[in-house]
């Protein structure tokens, strides 16, 4: 048996040097390793180990040398081809990296800590749905392995897609239920997937009822409809329902199609409504649909009116989705204000003082603009109602941004806290359907909000002045300000 200059055998010099090795030994160790190689060059694991030693202390190159060194001495060498795929990891070298980590797994496939290894390499190299499958792996094998949740946890953040990120969350729970970490990424991922006001636009009984009305007084057996905005799916349901021949409607969001096909289905309406799951600027006449719809509908309209890109979806979809003549539901929209007063309305809006405390400069570092959560409020106005800004969608093709100087008389007296904005819908081009979130109607159950957008400091009024007010909008976003007061 060959013996290492020291008088050990040269597994007994082995032994010894891994031994100094994990005790942090590196000079004892390194020492007795090249003694080990004096002895016996083609000693694959004193080369590796000894490869592992020049990592620790920074020497990459040498490092990479006897590994690589070791591996050709012995392919099936698990270990050295992890710890050459960490320091080619760490020298950016990434695709040699994640060649070095799929060979150990070629090796031992259910190694976990070498599947998030690779993941962490996958990631950076900015393939995601391969990093978060090699992350999800080491989780299957290792429900407890904290590393590789973090690490898919942060990966999954970075989605853009958050429809995707929920699939991988959920992935995970059914692995791991009990994981709170994993719980949270999953209700954020679909709260930004589904957003939680669906459910009270679903259940707010004004405003199907005025979408109802609308569909029945142009719905006929031969129309063909599209709808902008799926949703759940009840719009297309009731114009289904109304008779019409043909029900086309689109949803951006792939987990909502998939669930408003599924309740489409539930209702036996499939034959009559096909759900496309595209945005509406995507959508083909001849490919998507057969022909241009008789009827265009939506309730894609924000609490402000113009978000969700309804200005633009709008004009596109009447140029080339409609028929010339086409009807369009809402027929109109205006954005309404009018000025502010009361209590009730100012105690979820302003603080002042509390507990006999002065907390109003809180108030300074509080957005002026406000939307008004709750519509149960009891919101006073000190002026009528106004139209700001009004948008013919049957008759316009293009709707332009607008500024302009607004004169709003005011007719009761009080402490103004500032201007409200709602929405009125003309859901009919004759007006005789309407749907208005007015301040004064309140609910229990609403979707639609009001928005406040609040004076730097309450302004005391007088019957027979005139605020001054500056509206503008740009197309996505409205704003309003006060000028003065006359």
């Amino acid at each position: 048996m060959q013996s290492a200059p020291t008088g050990l055998s040269v597994p007994h010099a082995l032994q010894t040097a891994m031994m100094h090795h994990q005790a942090g030994n590196l000079s004892q160790a390194e020492m007795l390793y090249k003694q080990v190689l004096q002895a016996a060059p083609n000693q694959h694991d004193a080369l590796h180990l000894l490869g592992l030693i020049a990592k620790q202390k920074g020497d990459h190159k040498t490092a990479i040398q006897l590994m690589r060194k070791a591996l050709a001495l012995n392919p099936d060498y698990i270990e050295a081809y992890v710890n050459l795929g960490a320091t080619l990891q760490e020298q950016n070298s990434l695709t040699e990296a994640a060649d070095c980590y799929r060979k150990a797994l070629a090796l031992r496939s259910n190694y976990a800590e070498v599947h998030s290894n690779l993941g962490v390499v996958l990631k950076a190299q900015d393939n995601m749905h391969e990093a978060a499958a090699s992350f999800l792996r080491a989780i299957e094998l290792k429900p407890d392995f904290a590393e590789a949740f973090a690490n898919l946890d942060a990966l999954l953040k970075e989605m853009s897609e958050p429809a995707e990120a929920l699939t991988y969350y959920r992935k995970v729970l059914a692995i791991v239920p009990a994981l709170i970490a994993a719980q949270q990424g999953a209700y954020l991922a679909l709260s930004r997937t589904v957003p939680e006001w669906h459910v009270p636009m679903m259940n707010e009984q004004n405003r199907n009822q005025a979408y109802f009305d609308a569909l029945k007084s142009v719905v006929k057996p031969d129309s063909t409809v599209f709808e902008i905005g799926t949703g759940s799916g009840l719009l297309a349901m009731m114009s289904a329902k109304l008779g019409a021949k043909q029900v086309n409607t689109c949803e951006a969001v792939p987990l909502i199609a998939e669930t408003a096909q599924q309740i489409v289905k539930d209702n036996k309406f499939e034959k009559i409504i096909k759900v496309i799951a595209k945005k509406s600027i995507d959508i083909e006449v001849g490919n998507d649909l057969p022909e241009q719809a008789d009827i265009l509908v939506s309730e894609i309209f924000s609490s402000e009116l113009l978000g969700e890109y309804v200005l633009p979806s709008l004009e596109d979809a009447k140029r080339r989705l409609l028929k010339p003549q086409g009807k369009v539901i809402p027929a109109a929209g205006s954005i309404m204000i009018g000025l502010f007063t009361g209590d009730d309305i100012r105690r979820n809006l302003i603080v002042e003082d509390s507990f006999g405390f002065n907390l109003q400069h809180f108030n300074t570092i509080v957005s002026n603009k406000r939307m008004i959560a709750r519509n149960d409020l009891d919101i006073e106005l000190l002026s009528d109602g106004i139209e700001a800004f009004d948008f013919d969608f049957e008759n316009e093709s293009y709707f332009p941004s607008q500024s302009k100087s607004l004169r709003i008389p005011i007719k009761s007296a009080g402490r103004c806290y500032g201007i409200v904005q709602w929405m009125r819908l003309d859901m009919t081009s004759d007006k005789k359907v309407v749907f208005e979130n007015h301040p004064s109607q309140t609910s229990k159950i609403s979707n639609w909000q009001q928005c406040a957008y609040l004076f730097d400091a309450p302004v005391d009024v007088k019957l027979g002045q005139v605020a001054v007010i500056s509206a503008a909008h740009n197309r996505a976003v409205p704003w309003f300000f006060l000028d003065h007061i006359e």
